[in-house]
């Protein structure tokens, strides 16, 4: 499907929501239709899958509260365990594929609508850089940084070299093609 064509639909907004639409959009500086656009995309790529996962809405200094009470064996844990089975779960389900490019598409697609989260991903001859920032306190690195270890090691069949700060993780690897699962 061709992002860049459009059709052209009529939907009836109460005049509420269609006065809440344009002011935002103002205060964004972007147009009624591209933040209506931006919505509407958001739903369909995320926030309809992610209920399929029982994601819910959690306040950030709740989870964050929630987190500093764990060790960080703990913490490890979770992310090795939980997280990256979560993501790997998640690749099957929405792509049909659970292959190393379909579980950093997860990470891509999970950061695009979370302003606390980015996700950035290079590739050259072979090496990968995955690049996690989040701002959800240092020990959610533990979490992450467990969870990308453990996705590199089962998806790539490598040991990453991992850096973890309080807010930026990032796994660098090299893959050989024959390292890579057929």
């Amino acid at each position: 499907m061709d992002e860049r064509k459009s059709v052209l639909k009529t939907f009836r907004l109460s005049e509420s929501l269609a006065r809440s639409l344009e002011k935002q959009a103002a205060d964004e500086g972007i147009t009624g239709n591209a933040l209506a656009n931006s919505v509407i995309s958001e739903y369909f790529e995320w926030t309809r899958k992610s209920r399929e996962f029982g994601f819910l809405a959690l306040p950030r200094p709740m989870l964050i509260s929630l987190v500093e009470k764990l060790d960080e064996k703990e913490l490890d844990r979770i992310g090795r365990e939980v997280l990256a089975a979560t993501w790997k779960e998640m690749a099957q389900f929405w792509f049909q594929d659970s292959s190393p490019d379909s579980i950093l598409r997860v990470l891509i697609m999970r950061a695009k609508f979370d302003s606390k989260l980015s996700t950035k991903v290079m590739r050259e001859d072979g090496t990968y850089t995955v690049v996690l920032r989040h701002d959800y306190g240092p020990k959610w690195s533990i979490i992450v940084a467990g969870a990308l270890r453990e996705s590199v090691k089962q998806s790539f069949h490598v040991e990453p070299r991992m850096t973890r700060g309080a807010s930026v993780i990032t796994a660098h690897f090299k893959v050989r093609p024959t390292n890579l699962p057929s």
